[in-house]
């Protein structure tokens, strides 16, 4: 649960304060507002784009496939960058990969990507974010559909791929 509290949850609450403390400072003139909300706004934004989680780890869905018959574990997430779960999932998704062997294949895919589209019908990721285990042979092992990442369970399913 510590990896929840990071650089995401401090920029959150930056922003949060920024905000709050425009709503309870006594500024009577619009002239020394402007500025103030113009800071806060551009905080804000910052904050919102430092987020993103990112983009799909592979250009093509043929290059994906090549990572989940690789014939070794594969971890793979669906993601989009509009999704606060998956915003509030990917500090723990990075503790994960840095946990996990060299054997384990990482697969990130984008649910807002033309390349992802087929695999979303094949996993059935109609939820974002989903975290799939697929083993050596290509089955699915294990599987979570919204929410944060159930770290401990995902490390125990590639631990038994």
């Amino acid at each position: 649960m510590l990896e929840f509290f990071n650089q995401y949850s401090a920029l959150i609450a930056i922003s949060g304060f920024i905000v709050a403390m425009m709503a309870l400072l006594p500024i009577k003139s619009w002239r020394n507002r402007i500025p103030l909300y113009s800071a806060a706004a551009i905080i804000g934004l910052v904050a919102i784009f430092a987020l993103q989680p990112g983009e799909s780890t592979v250009v093509s869905e043929a290059e994906a496939q090549t990572v989940i018959t690789s014939g070794k574990p594969v971890f793979v997430e669906f993601f989009s960058n509009t999704c606060t779960a998956c915003l509030a999932s990917e500090p723990m998704v990075r503790s994960l990969e840095g946990e996990l062997d060299d054997d384990v294949q990482i697969l990130k895919l984008n649910v807002q990507d033309a390349l992802a589209s087929q695999m979303i019908r094949d996993y059935r990721a109609y939820l974002t974010p989903t975290f799939v285990v697929i083993g050596r042979d290509g089955k699915e092992l294990w599987r979570q559909s919204g929410g944060l990442l159930d770290k401990s369970a995902a490390l125990a399913a590639l631990n038994e791929a």
